[in-house]
């Protein structure tokens, strides 16, 4: 497939001017005013995020007025980031963070192709090459006018555009459903409980020290990465796969060798891990019997709880924590204010028809997931069989 230079298909390739350069301030309202944050990473326009300047310093940024159809592309900050200008937008203006690449009417461009070409490996490998030791890669004009992109006849593009839109929408529409998921556990939560830190149903409250065993991972031999502790065939459980689980760990990086189950301790399938460090209070079930450090918190109920109400109760620990313990606790959570955080400790029966009802949604989810990992391997594989 033939390649060209963007330069060679577009009439415009400019970027803006911060207005307060121009002796202008921003306003309360007036001409939209893109900047970076102000586009999404799914190429939509976050216009909450739209700032406001006046027809008069519109006017003196002449050069980066908008037109429906140009594509914004951020060449500073978060780099690569890209949105095409539509009329519900319009007048509208943009900073010289953003390059505005206008096609050329005249080289028959389809605008919604380049800007999945300019999502591809392949653009980002060109930046890649561009980078050379800096810390914080800045694209110049040159640099977007240089970049190559394969270039197909206009039904061909528009043909490409529409088939990775589609798998776009469609990816969206799963995530979407995943949220609506997550959304209804903590709303069947409320509906059987209330509200975990108002608790106006006014159950019993206790210490979550009460309802279970609460102690910390053991990891006693230093140091912690001695490789006579690694490699062995018991699963060793670290904060991130933790914070990745979502709801149950089934996955692992690292394992103990014999000595290092013998200066840890294994804890059984169905526990609850709570991180304490790195990522604060995240939560999963374990899904095979493993060791952690004392990064990670293991939780096992008694009969007056069960681990996944405890689970989703977690769910709202940043209200409880913000609730229950100091400030000065907020960024370094330890086992003794996880032990003393008040637990609403409705009957053990209704818990359970609330753990029933989770699986249930959990699995759900768990298939949604699957799709959307389906798709967006659909998804990558068409953008670099199209781009690459």
């Amino acid at each position: 497939m033939t390649r060209v230079k963007l330069s060679e298909i577009t009439s415009v390739i400019t970027k803006g001017t911060t207005p307060m350069t121009l002796g202008f301030s921003f306003n309360d309202t007036g001409i939209n005013f893109v900047k970076v944050e102000s586009i999404g990473e799914n190429g939509n326009f976050l216009q909450h995020k739209f700032q406001y300047i006046s027809d008069e310093c519109n006017d003196k940024l002449k050069r980066s007025i908008l037109f429906e159809n140009d594509i914004l592309f951020s060449i500073a900050g978060a780099l690569g980031r890209t949105a095409i200008v539509t009329k519900d937008i319009l007048p509208a203006n943009t900073n010289q963070a953003i390059a505005i690449i206008r096609p050329s009417q005249k080289k028959q461009s389809c605008p919604k192709f380049i800007q999945f070409a300019l999502k591809s490996n392949k653009v980002y490998k060109q930046f890649q090459m561009q980078k050379q030791g800096v810390a914080q890669l800045n694209l110049s004009l040159k640099n977007i006018g240089d970049l190559e992109i394969p270039f197909p006849n206009l039904e061909n593009q528009k043909q490409i555009a529409k088939t990775l839109d589609t798998a776009v929408e469609l990816l969206a529409i799963r995530k979407q459903q995943l949220a609506e998921l997550d959304n209804l556990i903590k709303s069947t939560f409320y509906d059987m409980f209330g509200d975990p830190v108002e608790n106006e149903k006014k159950w019993v409250v206790m210490k979550l020290s009460q309802l279970g065993d609460v102690n910390r991972g053991v990891s006693k031999h230093r140091p912690r990465n001695d490789p006579a502790l690694l490699g062995g065939v018991h699963p060793l459980i670290q904060t991130g796969d933790v914070a990745n689980a979502d709801f149950i760990i089934r996955d692992f990086k690292q394992t103990y060798s014999d000595l290092g189950l013998k200066q840890s301790r294994k804890w059984p399938a169905g526990t609850l891990c709570i991180t304490i460090a790195a990522n604060i209070a995240k939560t999963a079930l374990m899904g095979f019997d493993a060791c952690f450090p004392d990064s990670v918190v293991g939780f096992t109920a008694n009969k007056l709880t069960n681990n996944i109400f405890v689970f989703v109760w977690f769910g709202f620990f940043q209200k409880i924590i913000e609730s229950q313990a100091p400030e000065s606790a907020q960024k370094n959570i330890n086992l003794r204010i996880l032990s003393d955080l008040d637990v609403i400790v409705p009957p053990i029966q209704l818990q359970n028809q609330f753990a029933e009802i989770v699986t249930k949604i959990e699995e759900q989810k768990a298939l949604v997931k699957k799709a959307i990992d389906e798709m967006q391997y659909m998804f990558d594989s068409l953008m670099s069989e199209y781009f690459d």
